[in-house]
C-alpha cells in the first residue's frame, strides 16, 4: 500500500510540475529586444591578476576605440573609428607609437602606412579614387624616393631626388612599349626613350 501511495505521489509531482511548466510557456510574454538587459557603461576594462588594465573599450572624442595594453601598461593595438567615422587599426610599439597603420579614408579608400621612430610615415599603399593601386615610400625628410602605381593608361616606377623632385620614370602603357622618361629642375620631362 505504501508503494502504491509512493508511485501516486510522485505521478502526481511530476504532473504538477509538467502542468505548471506548460501553463507559464503559455501564458508568458515573449522576449523582446526592448526588454533585454543592456550594460552602459563609459568605459569598459579587463584587467589581469595583478589589477593592470589589458584591454579598454572606451569613447575617444564620441568615437569607439578598443586598446590592448602589454604587461607596461603600453597602448599595443588599437581598433576606432575617426574623426569622419572612417575605421582604422594601429599595432604600437613598445612605446606606445603607432607603426603599422590600417584605414579607411573618409571616402571609402583603403591606406596602409608603416611609420619610423619619430612617427614619419616612411611606406604608404593606397588606391586612388578610381581604384588603382599606388606605393610610395619616403627618406627620412619625408621626400617621396621612389614610387610605383598602376592607373587606367600604365604601369610605372618612378624615382626622385632628395626634395622628392622626380629624377626618372619607367613606365609600360597599354601598348605594352616600355618608356623610360628622365625629368628637368622643373619636374618637366627632358627625354623620353620608347
Amino acid at each position: 500500500m505504501f508503494r502504491n501511495n509512493a508511485c501516486l505521489a510522485a505521478l502526481a509531482l511530476a504532473a504538477g510540475l509538467l502542468g505548471g511548466l506548460v501553463g507559464s510557456h503559455l501564458t508568458a510574454t515573449p522576449a523582446r529586444a526592448d526588454n533585454q538587459a543592456v550594460l552602459r557603461a563609459g568605459e569598459l576594462r579587463l584587467v589581469d591578476d595583478s589589477g593592470r588594465t589589458r584591454l579598454l573599450l572606451t569613447l575617444v572624442r564620441d568615437k569607439p576605440r578598443l586598446f590592448m595594453l602589454d604587461e607596461a601598461g603600453e597602448y599595443r593595438l588599437e581598433i576606432g573609428l575617426g574623426e569622419a567615422g572612417e575605421p582604422h587599426i594601429w599595432l604600437r610599439d613598445k612605446e606606445g607609437a603607432a607603426k603599422i597603420q590600417a584605414a579607411l579614408n573618409a571616402q571609402g579608400r583603403p591606406a596602409f602606412r608603416l611609420v619610423d621612430q619619430r612617427g614619419r610615415e616612411r611606406a604608404a599603399l593606397g588606391l586612388s579614387a578610381g581604384g588603382h593601386p599606388t606605393m610610395i615610400f619616403r627618406d627620412d625628410q619625408g621626400h617621396d624616393r621612389l614610387a610605383l602605381w598602376r592607373d587606367q593608361k600604365e604601369s610605372g616606377l618612378a624615382l626622385a631626388l632628395g626634395q622628392g623632385r622626380p629624377l626618372a620614370a619607367l613606365s609600360a602603357g597599354d601598348d605594352d612599349r616600355p618608356r623610360l622618361t628622365f625629368f628637368d629642375d622643373q619636374g618637366q620631362a627632358y627625354r623620353v626613350i620608347e
